[in-house]
């Protein structure tokens, strides 16, 4: 599918905008830490205050034809810039919005003065710098409104079981994915840890399958692939589904078929791998190529990412402020079982 221009354009600036709110926040966290705001703190113009309240909007993917310059009963001032009617969809806290205004004003010297009209759920939100008001807006929910995103989920294989630290930083990770074990002696003593903390995992079936309880050669017999496969679904009997690598010789040879029909037999999804989207990355671009990914996610695109550990390790700082945006990242298996049958 073509991506319309517009729409990826409109993604470059919110991409631009998550840069800047990942700087923001880890200045604002820092601040936060101390609990006090810094002194001395510098007022700001009107349209300096309206440029920030836009940003804002911006980091929650607000549609311009969301905020309406408004005239609001009983708010004037000889200092007011703008005052404004924001529609807010229903997946969107407007606390949260005031937060982030908070957070974004927090070096400024800006007061926010937010308040509920009990009558109609109206908040009305006032900003105000140099004890003068600057700027004022209603925000209402409107159920028919919509954040357009799409969806995307993660596989993170290459996992490093000798290193026992990254393993549990991935482990305690509070975000979605699946974990990605080629069939071992190694991966099954994981297995464990995995369920103990909650996560789930994928197997994939290739070439690099070297421990005889669990080799799938090319050569070997049906028999003799078969006591294999036993083993393997026996062992690794609670895998969200399996995985067979579309480059590998195993995929290529006639006993493929074979183990389609095999696992076929016993209700398993076998995905391939060129169901997934990858990186591509080395250690120096890693983020850079995880913002590209992004990008191309049009707003209906439900998109599996396959990714190492340390891939995932390194952009996993980035999910929430896409997720602030309006993508939505989900487990690999509510795209898998929406796309059977799959071969």
């Amino acid at each position: 599918m073509t991506q319309n221009p517009v729409y990826k354009k409109i993604l470059i600036i919110l991409f631009a905008i998550v840069i800047l709110l990942l700087v923001a926040n880890i200045v604002v966290t820092k601040i936060s830490d101390k609990d006090e705001q810094p002194k001395n703190r510098a007022s700001l113009s009107g349209i300096e205050i309206d440029g920030l309240f836009h940003t804002a909007l911006k980091n929650y993917g607000f549609a311009d034809s969301w905020i309406v310059k408004k005239k609001l009963k009983k708010i004037s001032g000889d200092s007011l810039f703008a005052t404004y009617s924001v529609s807010v969809p229903k997946d969107v806290p407007i606390q949260m919005l005031i937060l982030e205004m908070k957070n974004i004003f927090w070096e400024n010297d800006i007061t926010i003065d937010a308040e509920e009209t009990s009558t109609n759920k109206i908040s009305l939100l006032k900003l105000v710098s140099g004890n003068k008001l600057k700027l004022a807006t209603e925000f209402t929910y409107n159920e028919e409104l919509k954040r357009e995103f799409g969806a995307i989920s993660f596989l993170v294989s290459d996992l490093p079981f000798e290193d026992e630290d990254v393993l549990i930083e991935l482990f305690k990770t509070p975000e979605l994915y699946y974990a990605v074990f080629i069939p071992s002696a190694e991966s099954k003593k994981q297995l464990n840890a995995l369920t103990k903390s909650e996560k789930r995992y994928a197997v994939l079936l290739n070439d690099d399958i070297t421990e005889l309880d669990y080799k799938l050669s090319s050569n070997f017999s049906e028999d003799r692939i078969l006591r294999s496969l036993k083993e393997i679904v026996t062992v690794f009997y609670s895998a969200a589904f399996f995985i067979v690598d579309e480059k590998s010789d195993l995929y290529e040879s006639k006993n493929y078929a074979f183990i389609q029909t095999q696992l076929n037999k016993r209700g398993i999804v076998l995905v391939s791998t060129n169901k997934f989207s990858t990186l591509n990355s080395n250690s120096l671009n890693v983020d850079s190529k995880f913002q590209d990914f992004m990008l191309s996610v049009n707003k209906t695109d439900e998109k599996i990412l396959l990714v190492t550990a340390d891939e995932y390790l390194s952009i996993v700082k980035l999910v929430p402020s896409y997720r602030k945006i309006g993508y939505k990242f989900i487990y690999p298996g509510d795209i898998i079982i929406k796309r059977q049958p799959l071969e």
